[in-house]
C-alpha cells in the first residue's frame, strides 16, 4: 500500500467516531440516490422485457386521443367488419378484435378499490398469440360461452377470486369466473378475458370493437406490417409495441431526471459532511503536515494523503449506501404494492446503478478533499510549525 494511502487510513481510524458519522452521512445520501434511481431503472427493465415477451406486436385503434391502446368503456368505435380486411394485409399472422370493458372488482389498495380491465375477444387465437400463457385452474372460455370470465394470475391474486366466483362489471352485470391463468410475469397476467360476443351483448354494442391486436409474421416483422396497415387504413392509428414502449420510456426518462434532481440535494449534504470532516481534521493536524514538508514530503504527497482520506471515507460510505439503496428499493416495492397493487414493474438496483453510486461517492470524496488540501497548501511552513 502506498504511503500516503496508509497514512490517510491510519488517521481515519484514530478518529473513529467522526469517521463513522461522516460515513453514515455519505451512506444516507448515496442510499437515497440509489433508491430513487432504482424506480426508473426497474420500470425501464420491465419495459425492455415486454419487447422480448410473448403477445401482440401492434395495436390498431381509432385515430386521435391517447396513444395508449386501452380505450375506456363506451369508446368501442371500430367496425368489426374491418377484421377480415386487416387479416388480409400481407405479413399479418393473427388478428384479435378487442372489446374493452371494466370491472369494479379490482382489489383494495392504499388508494382505495381498484378496477380490472376485462378484454372481450374470440377464443380462437388467444394461446397462439400468447404461447407462454396457460390455465392453472378451471378452463378457458369458448366462443359459445355466455357471461363468463377467465382471470389473469395477478388479477386473481388482487381480487381474491377463484373458479366459481363472480366478477362484477361497471354496468352491474356479473360474470362467472370459469378459469384462472398461470402467473407468468407477462402483461396478460393483469387482465381478465371474456368472449367478445358476450360483452358486446351486455353493453348493447354489437358489431363494434375497441381496437385490434395484431401479431406480425416472423418474416414480415412489426415495422413492415405497421407501414402496410397505416397505408391501408389512414383513418386509424397503428402503433407497434416498440413504439408504445419508446413513448413510455420517454416519460420515464423525465421522471428519472426529476429523481436525480431531487437526489442532488442529498448528494450536496454528503459533500458537506465529508468537507466539514476533512476541514476539521486538517485544522487539527497543521503542524503534522508542516513536519512532513520539513522532512522532505512534497506538496503533492500531502495533497494525495488528504484526498486519499476523503475518498476512502466517501467510498466506504458509498458502498454502505448502495446496500441501503437495495433495502430502500425493497421498501419502495412494498409501498407500490400497498398503494397501487401488484404491477409488472418493480424497483431494480442493477449493477449499473451500483456503479453510479460508487462513482458518485468517489466524486464526493474528491470534491470534498480539494478545499482542505488547498487550505493547507496556502499556509507558510514556518507559521504552521508554530501553530497551536
Amino acid at each position: 500500500m502506498k504511503s500516503h494511502i496508509k497514512l490517510g487510513t491510519r488517521n481515519l481510524t484514530r478518529r473513529r467516531g467522526r469517521s463513522m458519522l461522516t460515513i453514515m452521512g455519505v451512506a444516507l445520501a448515496i442510499g437515497f440516490t440509489v433508491g430513487l434511481l432504482s424506480i426508473s431503472e426497474g420500470f425501464m427493465s420491465a419495459l425492455d422485457g415486454m419487447l422480448t415477451g410473448s403477445g401482440p406486436d401492434l395495436f390498431v385503434r381509432p385515430k386521435g386521443g391517447s396513444k395508449m391502446p386501452f380505450g375506456m368503456q363506451g369508446n368501442a368505435m371500430l367496425d368489426a367488419d374491418l377484421l377480415p380486411i386487416v387479416r388480409g394485409i400481407p405479413g399479418v399472422e393473427f388478428v384479435e378484435p378487442i372489446y374493452q370493458a371494466f370491472s369494479v372488482d379490482g382489489g383494495s389498495t392504499g388508494f382505495g378499490p381498484m378496477m380490472t380491465m376485462v378484454s372481450g375477444m374470440p377464443a380462437d387465437d388467444f394461446f397462439k398469440i400468447r404461447p407462454t400463457a396457460s390455465i392453472a385452474r378451471g378452463r378457458f372460455f369458448s366462443n359459445d360461452d355466455g357471461a363468463v370470465v377467465v382471470l389473469g394470475g395477478v388479477v386473481a391474486e388482487n381480487t381474491g377470486k377463484d373458479v366459481g366466483d363472480k366478477l362484477e362489471l361497471i354496468s352491474g352485470r356479473k360474470l362467472e369466473v370459469i378459469g384462472i391463468m398461470e402467473k407468468t410475469d407477462e402483461p396478460f397476467d393483469y387482465f381478465a378475458y371474456s368472449p367478445i360476443a358476450s360483452l358486446q351483448k351486455i353493453f348493447r354494442d354489437s358489431g363494434r370493437v375497441s381496437y385490434f391486436l395484431v401479431k406480425a409474421s416472423a418474416e414480415a416483422g412489426p415495422e413492415s406490417v405497421s407501414e402496410k396497415l397505416s397505408k391501408a387504413f389512414p383513418h386509424l392509428d397503428v402503433q407497434t409495441v416498440r413504439e408504445l414502449i419508446a413513448e413510455a420510456k420517454k416519460m420515464l426518462s423525465m421522471a428519472r431526471a426529476v429523481h436525480f434532481g431531487v437526489s442532488c440535494f442529498a448528494l450536496v449534504i454528503g459533500v458537506l459532511f465529508v468537507a466539514c470532516t476533512m476541514v476539521m481534521s486538517v485544522s487539527e493536524r497543521i503542524r503534522e503536515f508542516a513536519t512532513l514538508r520539513v522532512i522532505g514530503a512534497s506538496k503533492g504527497f500531502v495533497i494525495r494523503m488528504i484526498l486519499a482520506e476523503s475518498i476512502i471515507l466517501s467510498v466506504v460510505g458509498g458502498a454502505l449506501g448502495c446496500c441501503i439503496g437495495v433495502a430502500l428499493s425493497k421498501l419502495i416495492d412494498l409501498l407500490i404494492g400497498y398503494f397501487v397493487g401488484e404491477t409488472f414493474m418493480s424497483a431494480l438496483v442493477s449493477p449499473r446503478i451500483f456503479a453510479v453510486g460508487i462513482l458518485i461517492s468517489v466524486l464526493i470524496g474528491a470534491f470534498a478533499g480539494l478545499l482542505p488540501a488547498a487550505m493547507i497548501m496556502r499556509r507558510n511552513i514556518a507559521d504552521s510549525l508554530r501553530y497551536e
